[in-house]
């Protein structure tokens, strides 16, 4: 479905306002072919009675044509299901949303994602670590997603945002008309610029308590792993760390004192299975098998111009030649690739767990025989 009709779009909002509705339980229909209007259709004739009946009371309150012509106005864009802008993980994952709403631009490169998630009210220490984090993946080219609260999301999509190539998406729990907390305006703008904000909630949708544990399963289908700094044991970054570890995706938990309330929520996690991480050197390697499949897809599928683009072997190689200048750090190789910068991590981590490259001691990169600058 490249662009939907008018009369599909109507459909997907229809479905995705109507209580009891979930994709998990339509997602054959999809697979099958069928557009949201002929899957609208055949649960009003033959679906479930609750069905049927939350679609009537979602019509007699729910207008999504005047819904649609309200997202035009504000120019926000309705990404549906089946679209081939579609987050791909998302789209993999066991309950995506009908439809996103989108503020900014969803990129390719955004597969690449990671979950940075925590604690409202966390410490400074806190604070500080989502900041890190968030920053050096961002530099890795890892796009940093969050939930747009208070505390640790905030830190993380700030830290995002020091990098100047560097992108945040931001989940929010309402509509993407209203900005909550109302502190974060200037947030709001800065990430509409540089990233996403994203929503499946319909315009005008307060930020309900019960809309959190729905965002969060969002926020952990757009990311390869999720990263909890900092959480109390009821805390809903749990949440969103239990989703990611159900869809498949990668949980890591950050160490903190073991007299604060804070931290006894990421030291559940990890004595549960998840990864104990102390840098984002850590993250980047586990990830890294994840993203190597999307490089190779890049550089073997894009065409470049008139001619192919280099298969993945040659990428390699390209990046190799690059040390006939000497040892080099990452932004220099980043800067040289002149392709996405979660390509260069993905293509360095590869090639230093070969052995293909080594890492110096003031953090460059270089050939194992290469002389004079050894640790």
């Amino acid at each position: 479905m490249l662009t939907p009709s008018r009369e599909d779009l109507r459909a997907l909002i229809l479905l995705s306002r109507t209580p009891g509705i979930r994709m998990t339980g339509l997602r054959e229909d999809f697979e099958a072919g069928r557009s949201p209007a002929e899957i609208l259709e055949r649960i009003q004739v033959e679906g479930k009675d609750s069905w049927k009946e939350a679609l009537e009371a979602t019509r007699r309150v729910f207008d999504p044509e005047k819904e649609i012509s309200k997202a035009e106005e504000l120019g926000i864009e309705l990404l549906p299901y089946g679209n081939p802008h579609y987050p791909f993980l998302l789209k993999e994952s066991s309950d995506p949303p009908f439809i996103l709403y989108v503020r900014g631009e969803i990129l390719e490169s955004d597969q690449a994602a990671v979950a940075l998630v925590g604690s409202r009210h966390p410490s400074l220490y806190g604070q500080d670590q989502a900041k890190r984090f968030a920053s050096k993946l961002a530099q890795w080219g890892l796009t940093i997603v969050s939930g747009f609260a208070r505390g640790i999301d905030r830190a993380s999509h700030e830290g995002a945002l020091t990098v100047s190539y560097g992108r945040t998406i931001a989940v929010l729990g309402s509509g993407l008309d209203v900005i909550y907390p109302k502190e974060h305006e200037g947030l709001y703008e800065e990430i509409s610029e540089r990233g996403a904000l994203v929503s499946e909630f319909a315009l005008g949708t307060a930020p309900l308590a019960e809309n959190f544990p729905k965002r969060n399963r969002i926020i952990a289908g757009l990311s390869l792993g999720a990263l909890v700094v900092e959480a109390h044991s009821r805390s809903g970054s749990l949440i969103t760390a239990r989703l990611a570890a159900d869809e498949g995706r990668e949980v890591f938990a950050l160490p903190g004192r073991v007299d604060q309330l804070q931290s006894r929520g990421t030291h559940r996690l990890i004595k549960e299975g998840a990864a104990l991480v102390e840098s984002a050197d850590e993250v980047l390697q586990a990830l890294a098998p994840q993203l190597w499949p999307l490089a190779q897809n890049v550089f073997e599928a894009r065409p470049n111009g008139p001619q192919p683009s280099p298969t993945f072997d040659e990428a390699e190689d390209r990046y190799l030649s690059f040390f006939g200048r000497g040892p080099l750090s990452f932004d220099e190789l980043a800067r040289m690739s002149q392709g996405p910068v979660s390509l260069t991590a993905a293509f360095v981590t590869r090639l230093e767990l070969r052995g293909a490259i080594r890492k110096r001691f003031d953090g460059r990169y270089e050939l194992p025989m290469k002389s004079g600058g050894g640790a």
